[in-house]
């Protein structure tokens, strides 16, 4: 039985039309859960790998009543009075009063059999007899009729409908045109207050608009698609007419990516069509222009949203049951603010944590409602490289936490933390000295080292869930670095890490740091190349992947040893390599004496040694990720520029994660004759 799924993803489409190929169901507004039942024991996973068990008992319960070992996939769901199932609700469940259904859609796993391969109609069939006459636990139906079926959602303003072919195996992870996604889209009117150049032949980038709220003009989104292009310089003639000086929204205009914008008087209306508008006010993915409309007056364009997410969603949780109220107003309205808003002491001597509470004097704060604990953030619009604000980087986390978390699951870790900007002074920080928030999870380790000063204690921060991600992003860490060793085993690592580090001048001058960068990369490569024979002579299995900067790392899976011996195996393995390639390798490790060869790193395979995690965006000249490779492509002519925060997400549709079967390759034991050849 597998321990755990990455599920199954559906590709963003338009346009639905019947094809007999495909079957239709309901796109539910819930929390996507992936239930494994064995043996009487049930565990509920989300997409992102955190552990839902305890938040629905009632489903637990009703999952052991199934009586068998297995693992479903399926979407947990409550429904306000009116019958329309409410994302925030879920967010809000009472497990006593409020009713929930967990909407299973698919059968990866049953009684020792492994499903995912049969086609989806054949797994549908096994789920439907499953599951029959249960109240809780609710067969996700299929129809051959999508267009009617997304006709039915526009009506009840659903979210929209997926589409999965018939014959589709379950591919974990894949994000493809076998499962494919259609959202009910929304057609508001809204206000223009701005514009975006273009850096092309159109006239314009994006139009910038907004609506009122209590007499104020909120920015919400901006549209850069829809627009015809002989209608543009009309539209734009129409923008440089009411140009002004200032901005006429009160709140920032974020996503700019670097454009000139140019401000408007509020005097022009047009409809545009969206999917979605977040529940903190704001339209999710650009919108689509369709027209400007003249029979509005601007002051009558609100937001279109009922009032904010606590008071909508308990006015609905009260119309399901009274008890659910009492329960909203016990939270203290303190909950939303700042956590650090009281002075904290600082339980080191010069504590890191005093030049973090000096970056975070007098900012300004968005309290982050998530469905374990609520996160503040701050200086959204602070530029960590030019045009990259820090606002887009959390947006980056949230997206890539699916495929990250997993290789920080249960690892401490030391904070690498950038203040100011990307490039600018790094502040480390091991000891939480009881920073982190609610949800977070702590390792408590004794001091190895007594200093003067210092408690005899460091609680190491250990990120299992998106809350701690978005924590740590916007207290400034750029890249996550965590341990090869887990709670679980702390003494002993997963894996052995060689770092390829090229030996860069930094004090050259841009065009020659960069030229300098690039020959370092292609020694790299060839290093790699080398080590890659030595892994396979050795038959140990090596994962590789860029460093996010100029170099590269590999790991090698191991199991059941400590870290003195990893470190000795790393030594051992470093200097074969470097054997191999003599002329553009070293092993040295005063930089002084690296000439400009690439150094071999065998060093970090110490306990607390800390690694950046793959799919990490580096600290360094450009927003770079430290991506997973496949062993063919580390080869001349890699472009270690190509692996930035807007391009990974097309990689992954396109390859997955490269990586997910590392954590269950143990190459290197104990008993391993690699490791009995490294001596003591």
């Amino acid at each position: 039985m597998p321990h755990s799924i990455r599920p199954m993803l559906a590709t963003l489409s338009e346009g639905v039309i019947n094809n007999e190929q495909y079957l239709y169901e309901v796109k539910w507004d819930g929390y996507r859960i992936t239930a494994y039942v064995q043996k009487n024991k049930v565990r509920l996973e989300s997409r992102g790998g955190l552990n839902y068990t305890s938040r629905y008992p009632l489903l637990v319960k009703a999952l052991k009543a199934l009586n068998r070992n297995m693992v479903l996939d399926g979407e947990v769901v409550v429904f306000d009075a009116s019958g329309k199932p409410r994302f925030n609700l879920v967010q809000l469940y009472n497990e006593h009063d409020t009713p929930i259904h967990y909407f299973v859609f698919d059968i990866l796993y049953l009684n020792g059999y492994d499903l995912k391969k049969l086609p989806l109609t054949t797994r549908k069939t096994i789920l439907q007899e499953l599951v029959k006459d249960n109240d809780l636990i609710k067969l996700s139906d299929s129809f051959d009729d999508g267009e009617a079926l997304y006709q039915l959602m526009k009506e009840k303003e659903w979210e929209g409908i997926i589409a999965k072919r018939k014959d589709s195996a379950y591919i974990e992870n894949d994000r493809s045109y076998l499962w494919l996604k259609f959202p009910v889209k929304k057609l508001d009117e809204f206000v223009i207050g701005g514009w975006a150049e273009s850096d092309k032949a159109r006239s314009f980038r994006s139009i910038l608009f907004g609506a009122y709220d209590k007499g104020k003009l909120i920015w919400l989104g901006r549209s850069g698609g829809g627009f015809k292009e002989k209608e543009m310089p009309g539209i734009l003639k129409q923008l440089k007419a009411r140009e002004i000086e200032n901005s006429p929204f009160v709140n920032k205009v974020l996503d700019t990516k670097g454009a000139v914008i140019h401000w408007v008087k509020p005097e022009l209306v047009a409809n545009f069509e969206y999917a979605e508008m977040t529940e903190s006010g704001r339209i999710r993915k650009p919108a689509t222009w369709k027209g400007f409309r003249e029979d509005k007056d601007p002051k009558d364009v609100i937001i279109p949203v009922v009032k904010t997410l606590n008071e909508t969603a308990s006015a609905e949780v009260a119309k399901v049951s009274p008890a659910s109220t009492k329960t909203a107003k016990k939270k203290k309205p303190g909950k939303r603010q700042r956590p650090a808003q009281k002075k904290q002491p600082y339980l080191n001597k010069d504590s890191g944590w005093e030049k973090v509470d000096k970056e975070q004097a007098g900012a300004s704060w968005q309290p982050f409602d998530m469905p374990h604990c609520t996160i503040p953030v701050h200086n959204l619009e602070r530029e960590l490289w030019e045009g990259v604000p820090k606002g887009k980087l959390l947006i980056y986390y949230s997206q890539m936490a699916g495929y990250i978390l997993p290789y920080l699951k249960d690892r401490p870790q030391s904070l690498n933390l950038k203040l100011t900007h990307a490039g600018g002074p790094r502040i480390f920080i091991k000891d939480m000295e009881n920073r982190q928030p609610d949800c977070a999870d702590i390792y408590t380790d004794q001091r190895r080292v007594k200093k003067a000063g210092k408690r005899t204690q460091i609680d190491y921060l250990v990120c299992n869930n998106l809350e701690t991600l978005i924590y740590l992003v916007n207290l400034g860490c750029v890249d996550v670095n965590v341990w090869a060793s887990r709670t679980s085993h702390i003494e002993e690592p997963d894996y052995i890490w060689l770092d390829l580090d090229p030996t860069i001048e930094t004090a050259l001058k841009k065009e020659a740091l960069l030229k300098a960068e690039t020959n370092g990369f292609e020694k790299a490569i060839e290093v790699a190349i080398a080590a890659k024979k030595l892994l396979d002579k050795r038959k140990l299995t090596g994962f590789i992947k860029t460093s996010g900067k100029t170099g590269l790392h590999i790991y090698i899976p191991c199991s059941g040893i400590h870290f003195q011996q990893a470190r000795a195996l790393a030594y051992k393995l470093a200097d074969e390599i470097h054997e191999q390639v003599p002329d553009i390798s070293t092993r040295q490790e005063s930089v002084s004496n690296r000439g400009d060869k690439v150094y071999i790193d065998a060093g970090q395979n110490d306990y607390a040694d800390t690694l950046a995690a793959p799919y990490s965006i580096r600290p360094y000249h450009q927003p770079l990720v430290s991506t997973p490779l496949q062993w063919k492509e580390v080869k001349k002519g890699l472009d270690r520029y190509a692996f930035t925060m807007d391009s990974i997400s097309a990689r992954l549709l396109k390859k997955g994660d490269l990586w997910k079967e590392l954590q269950h390759q143990p190459i290197i034991t104990a008993n391993n004759k690699a490791l009995q050849q490294t001596g003591k």
